[in-house]
């Protein structure tokens, strides 16, 4: 399908089965399975378009095929990228010499994936190297001692996924903001208006900080008071005294993830317990 491609300055890439056609940077790419072909606006001689064909004309020495030949089911997609060619097509300039044409090969997928990986590795965030730490000597000390090595296995496989869903829970409830704002909150007067600008039920307030600055922000819940509780280093942090529709919230919350994830630790606390039984 044809698809546009806005932020680079580009127009509609032409996807043709494995074949990609698309203008960028006054040249003409065009990709095939794992091959990218990179034809400067100087190496097309013409480009031609008869409803659902498109053919460019190559000079002789650009070392490629003379003609490109792609048919497209739309019509409108195939003139875009024709005048797209039409409008890169340029001489040689002063020097009289053509740029040359690039070819470049990507790896295979599973290359790509470790390269990928060893990137993130080296250059990424540090959570990537604690997982790969997780993954290898997590499963070394899990099934390596002297406890049931089934549950041992479980134990390692489920810990991770209970973390992530405990996790979400904590976001969904705003556990971690209460408790931010628990510690050093301010609680201020505010002024509530209902957001006309939002599809669904949402409020903005505004409020004055303890220095003077307006702020406007946009609270999960609506507090049935005039008041609002502030994070003095953040102040688009906010809470509204809304403790009954919060354990609401919070209630349903943990029995969308909550539970799962009390659920998939049960095994780790097992394989705990077994371990701290074992005679030393």
């Amino acid at each position: 399908m044809g698809e546009s491609i806005s932020d680079s300055g580009t127009g509609v890439v032409l996807a043709h089965g494995r074949t990609r056609l698309w203008v960028e940077r006054g040249a003409l790419h065009r990709r095939r399975g794992r091959t990218t072909v990179t034809v400067p606006g100087a190496r097309i001689r013409r480009v031609e378009v008869a409803g659902k064909s498109l053919e460019v004309v190559l000079f002789e020495d650009a070392r490629l095929d003379e003609v490109i030949r792609v048919r497209y089911r739309s019509e409108a997609v195939v003139a875009a990228l024709g005048a797209e060619i039409e409008a890169i097509i340029g001489d040689t300039g002063a020097s009289g010499v053509r740029p040359p044409v690039h070819r470049r090969s990507a790896r295979l997928w599973p290359l790509r994936v470790a390269a990928g990986l060893r990137d993130r590795l080296r250059h990424g965030s540090p959570w990537w190297r604690r997982a790969l730490a997780y993954v290898v000597l997590g499963l070394a000390v899990f099934v390596g001692l002297p406890v049931d090595r089934l549950l041992g296995f479980l134990a390692w496989l489920l810990l991770p996924l209970s973390v992530v869903l405990l996790r979400t829970w904590v976001g969904m409830a705003e556990l971690d903001t209460r408790w931010v704002l628990w510690r050093r909150g301010v609680t201020v007067r505010a002024r509530f208006e209902f957001d006309h600008a939002s599809e669904g039920i949402s409020y903005l307030v505004h409020f004055r900080t303890l220095d003077g600055r307006e702020v406007t922000a946009r609270p999960a819940l609506r507090g049935r008071r005039d008041e609002i509780r502030y994070d003095p280093e953040d102040p688009s942090r906010v809470l509204a005294p809304t403790r009954a529709a919060w354990l609401g919230i919070a209630l349903a919350a943990f029995m969308l993830t909550g539970f799962w994830g009390v659920a998939c630790g049960i095994p780790a606390v097992l394989w705990v317990i077994e371990l701290l039984s074992l005679p030393f």
